[in-house]
């Protein structure tokens, strides 16, 4: 039997005993006063099957009808799908030692939000092993559908087709059901790779110019036939090579990322983004020599996006030949519950408006707070405007142990959170808002093992975390800067990092 401690102050009517149930904290938390609800999940130290581990993938491409545009998310309105250059799909992998089950997926998705999340794992509950935790995360492709609301036709106008959204909700969950009843024993490999090659991958046009050029690979390995069952890579930068101009569907570079492993290696590739704030491959800082050409391919188009992903591969592929097996005998998961202040104007109106659909509510005191008021704003007018404090999120600290000491562990962060709140850097400008606010903590220091996997857009879509220190929402702009720079207008607001991070490093000391 699984050990584990729930904290929490609901009924037992809404929260019963058992790990099954923790899925439904959130329901637990409308019914009280709560803030965050913990859980611990300790798998036994000895197990006599040893790791097992499944895949699985399917089609999650929307389809393209003159009567129902497709609103590709990521650049702005009315940016609708022409065509599908390569299809999206949801691909998850399983991880299972004795009776208790990891299940992690990876979507080609611009995001998805918690409640989505929350549905997922309703659906997959009815149909998988009790002691089983999925988690999902999204790529961040800028070519997907609008699966957030804020990119339809026009301004307070959601992008969300609401049927399609539903699918995919289901479509994950039976995926995630399908790794799991797939599962065989396994041998793991871990990996990682700081080539210098990496940071000259990633473009920074905001200071101070910290990158996350660190490459994590994990591939599970079949032990009764030697074949890859999975191969999992987890690399930060926006998956946004093909730019505004383009209207056609596709997964971005990583795309081609799993597709040089799966020739490679066989089995299913999954691709995770982990701290893409403000990183992207797009400009000229980012130039890759087309062996074709001799030249260097231009930017925005399919042949760089097709370099690019073919290069982290192949550094994917250099770092597993470096590999280190490890005979897993525990899994730990740490999950909390985070309540988060809303600052962002937009997107109270929004939320008003019914942009997001229902799926990202707002919270008071951690109960449902759906009130509104009439607000004067500049250039829209009067307009409803929510007026909840919070919006609950969840944040996840996973180890992979042996012997009981961790070997590995994986975190999930609810948006795109900048690197230097991950490696360090944490500068102050002239022109913050905040010039003598605290450094929030700084996520690889915390960290214990030497396989840090950092899941960006995990579990949720709260925008960008940007260090406080670094706010700057009003003139005169950071470093004296004729311009404002991009990243508040997308961001719950000054306090979000300092959440999501202290909520991590709660769950990392406990």
């Amino acid at each position: 039997m699984a050990a584990f401690k729930k904290l929490s102050v609901c009924r037992p009517s809404y929260c019963k005993n058992g790990f099954r149930e923790y899925i439904d904290v959130a329901a637990c938390l409308r019914q009280s006063l709560a803030i965050t609800a913990f859980l611990i999940i300790v798998v036994p130290l000895v197990s006599a099957e040893g790791i097992q581990a499944g895949a699985a993938q399917s089609l999650i491409t929307p389809e393209l009808l003159s009567e129902h545009p497709v609103y590709l998310a990521g650049f702005g309105h009315n940016r609708v799908a022409t065509g599908v250059h390569d299809n999206l799909y949801a691909r998850c992998l399983a991880l299972g030692i004795a009776k208790e089950t990891l299940v992690i997926c990876s979507v080609d998705l611009i995001g998805l939000f918690y409640d989505d999340v929350l549905t997922i794992r309703r659906a997959f509950q009815q149909n998988a092993p009790a002691a089983s935790f999925p988690m999902v995360a999204s790529t961040h492709t800028h070519a997907g559908p609008d699966t957030l609301g804020l990119y339809g036709p026009k301004p307070l106008e959601t992008g969300i087709d609401r049927k399609y959204l539903e699918w995919i909700d289901q479509s994950i969950a039976s995926t995630a059901v399908a790794a799991v009843r797939g599962m065989q024993p396994a041998r793991l490999e871990l990996a990682r790779d700081d080539h210098p090659l990496l940071a000259t991958l990633q473009g920074v046009d905001r200071p101070p110019t910290v990158k996350d050029p660190f490459l994590f690979v994990m591939r599970l390995v079949a032990v009764t036939t030697g074949k890859t069952i999975a191969t999992l890579v987890n690399w930060s930068d926006h998956p946004e090579v093909l730019g505004r101009k383009n209207t056609e569907i596709t997964a971005d570079y990583p795309h081609w990322v799993r597709d040089y492993l799966e020739k490679q290696f066989g089995g299913i590739a999954l691709f995770f983004s982990g701290s893409v704030g403000k990183v992207s491959p797009l400009g000229d800082q980012v130039a890759l020599l087309d062996p074709e050409t001799g030249k260097v391919a231009e930017d925005g188009t399919w042949r760089k996006a097709e370099l690019l992903g073919a290069e982290v591969g192949r550094l994917a592929e250099r770092a597993l030949r470096g590999s280190t097996t490890v005979k897993l005998d525990s899994i730990s998961i740490k999950t909390d519950t985070v309540f988060v202040p809303m600052h962002n104007p937009s997107f109270r109106v929004a939320e008003a408006a019914g942009v997001f659909a229902g799926r990202k509510p707002f919270y008071t005191n951690g109960k449902l707070d759906p009130d509104t008021e009439k607000h004067a704003l500049p250039d829209i007018g009067r307009v409803d405007f929510a007026t909840g404090h919070d919006i609950q999120t969840e944040v996840d600290y996973i180890q992979l142990r042996s012997r009981g000491t961790a070997v590995a562990e994986i975190v999930t962060i609810p948006g795109e959170i900048y690197p230097e709140l991950v490696n360090g850097g944490v500068t102050r400008y002239a022109g913050a808002d905040y010039p003598e606010a605290p450094v929030e903590p700084i996520l690889r220091e915390q960290l214990k093992t030497k396989y840090q996997f950092i899941f960006g857009l995990g579990n949720d879509e709260i925008g960008y975390l940007i260090p406080k220190a670094e706010w700057d929402e009003e003139p005169p702009w950071l470093k004296n800067a004729a311009e404002p720079w991009y990243g508040e207008v997308n961001s719950v607001g000054p306090d979000a990092a300092g959440s999501v991070l202290n909520a991590l490093v709660a769950l990392i000391r406990r």
